[in-house]
């Protein structure tokens, strides 16, 4: 409702200026707007519709950013792939190109990763380490319509694949290698080097003829605000935001004023990429998702995602809370704000954590 309420605010204004003004330039030029106003009541309905069922044109659809060709990845499936978070993969290569970061907890208390990017061309030449996938997360994948790429899986996540009967496009490094590398620079255990090599997926997709096609619906997933209209999403102050998936997983973001992003930290570190450089996102998504102990050997977790739940959402330096759902596998994860309207998210790069509901109490926002 608030960004339908700017949007006519927006507009009175726009026909304000138009009638009010001999000479207005726009960005060098001298002529003059050719504004015709329409009933206030038919341009909001208008500017819903389009917004709802028509995207804008050269947005990435995962950020909202300008100077994306979407003629060429029209109707093209978003591309997944799943990266560990274990000390032995850390700093992971390319950590800072992904559009959004999932992440959430696995057995053990650890976390793992599940980075989003708008199409195969953002894909860096190396990316990782790759490594197996979760059922939670396939469902997730799934949802979405995914083009999701791993490396093995628990058992609970192959037979989450083989009820899909093929309708999930995925990728797994132990039956094509040639797509990835085993990295050899750093002293770590082999589980922790594998890399997606990002030519060799995009040759590989054309000669295996994978069917990358997806409907617009799952292609746009997420709504956003125009790069220019950044918004507060409420009214509380939001300059730190610390978290937990465990006691050996800990987050604190800080917001910086000069950037207008949220600056990662891991367990009191900066959170940094292959090259050094510090992750920070302008959209923090917090969503908290019962788990259960699924009472295996290896101490698996089920995320009830079927379930929803609360969750913050923060960005320039405030927060509100959201709800979210799920639904059944076939289902996207989607926000919403808390009259239930779908959430809009600022036009950047966004930070997604499933939080276990029994560690919100441990969220701290200051």
């Amino acid at each position: 409702m608030k960004k339908q309420v700017l949007q006519i605010l927006s507009f009175c204004l726009a026909v304000l200026l138009t009638v009010g003004l001999t000479s207005c330039g726009k960005k060098g030029t001298d002529k003059m707007l050719d504004v015709t106003a329409p009933d206030a009541g038919q341009a909001e309905e208008a500017e819903v519709t389009e917004e709802e069922e028509q995207p804008q044109a050269g947005l990435n659809p995962l950020t909202g950013l300008p100077g994306y060709d979407t003629e060429k990845y029209k109707d093209q499936k978003l591309i997944g792939v799943v990266v560990e978070n274990h000390p032995g993969a850390r700093p992971q290569w390319s950590m800072n190109t992904p559009d959004v970061i999932f992440e959430y907890e696995v057995e053990g208390g650890i976390s793992r990763m599940l980075w989003l990017y708008a199409n195969l061309d953002e894909i860096p030449d190396r990316l990782g380490p790759v490594r197996s996938m979760r059922h939670d997360i396939v469902e997730l994948a799934r949802g979405y319509d995914l083009f999701f790429i791993h490396c093995g899986g628990s058992k609970f996540a192959w037979e989450k694949v083989k009820t899909y009967n093929g309708t999930l496009a995925e990728i797994d490094g132990g039956y094509h290698p040639s797509l990835f590398y085993r990295d050899t620079t750093r002293n770590t255990a082999i589980e922790h080097r594998l890399l997606l090599l990002g030519n060799a997926l995009r040759v590989g997709v054309e000669k295996l003829k994978l069917d990358m096609t997806t409907d617009s619906e799952h292609q746009h997933i997420f709504r956003f605000e125009k790069e220019e209209d950044a918004f507060y999403p409420g009214d509380e102050a939001c300059n730190s935001v610390h978290f937990e998936y465990s006691g050996d997983y800990t987050y604190t973001f800080n917001y910086n004023d000069e950037t207008s992003l949220y600056e990662a930290n891991i367990n009191g570190n900066p959170r940094v990429d292959d090259q050094g450089v510090q992750c920070a996102y302008t959209n923090l998504i917090l969503l908290y998702v019962d788990m259960e102990d699924m009472g295996t050997s290896s101490g698996h977790q089920d995320l009830k995602l079927e379930k929803g739940g609360k969750g913050i959402y923060a960005a320039n330096g405030t927060y509100e809370e959201i709800k979210w759902e799920k639904g059944g596998d076939e289902d996207m994860l989607k926000l919403y704000e808390p009259d239930g309207e779908e959430l809009v998210l600022n036009a950047g790069k966004s930070y997604i954590g499933l939080v276990r509901s029994t560690q919100s109490a441990k969220t701290e926002i200051s």
